[in-house]
């Protein structure tokens, strides 16, 4: 359990007491989106995604109870049910946000059992260093919020919506601008990754 301090968020508070939370969509440099859902904590004795509440005098947080516990295996059974399975092939692996939350905060069975899973079609013009395998992507929003916010171009943007969102371009854009090669980084799974280092060797 912490005591909150005002002007933080519940996710920065937990940071600056070395709290460990899982996240994929918040970084400290981009606006807080709060798509990923798997920094829920309990406020309160309510569940919240702590990186999109500000955290206020006298509030209960707790980030590790049995409730959260839960509720994070289910946020990330969610992402996994159409995750497809190219970790021995993904240039990510290794180094894969996705691996090391699931490794620590999920669990070994999953509820789901459809024949097929979600397929979605690649970046037509990814630029010359972005390789893309969109399937694998858990629409964290970080490459989308990076080129509007830091690289200033609308390269990137979230089409559709529900089971049918994906992340594409509006007008067939290519990935051309100097800083797009960093959404490369960014990405916490393997839909973005580097096309020269593409099958190379292994982290």
């Amino acid at each position: 359990m912490l005591n909150s301090v005002s002007n933080f968020t519940v996710f920065q508070l937990c940071v600056i007491n070395k709290v460990s939370l899982p996240c994929f969509c918040y970084h400290e440099r981009l606006t807080i989106a709060g798509n990923c859902r798997i920094c829920l904590v309990s406020i309160n004795n309510s569940l919240s995604a702590s990186c999109a509440v500000s955290s206020v005098e006298d509030m209960e947080i707790f980030t590790d109870n049995l409730r959260v516990r839960l509720a994070r295996e289910s946020v990330l059974e969610f992402l996994l049910c159409n995750h497809p399975l190219d970790c021995p092939i993904c240039d990510q692996a290794g180094e894969c946000d996705l691996q090391d939350i699931s490794q620590e905060f999920g669990f070994d069975k999953g509820r789901f059992y459809e024949s097929s899973k979600r397929s979605v079609e690649n970046l037509t013009s990814s630029g010359p260093f972005v390789k893309t395998i969109m399937t694998r992507c858990i629409h964290c929003t970080r490459c989308v919020r990076f080129l509007w916010e830091i690289a200033g171009t609308a390269d990137l943007g979230v089409l559709e919506r529900g089971i049918e969102m994906e992340i594409g371009s509006f007008d067939l854009r290519s990935l051309t601008d100097v800083l797009s090669g960093n959404v490369i980084d960014l990405c916490p799974v393997g839909a973005l990754t580097s096309m020269p280092y593409a099958f190379n060797a292994r982290p």
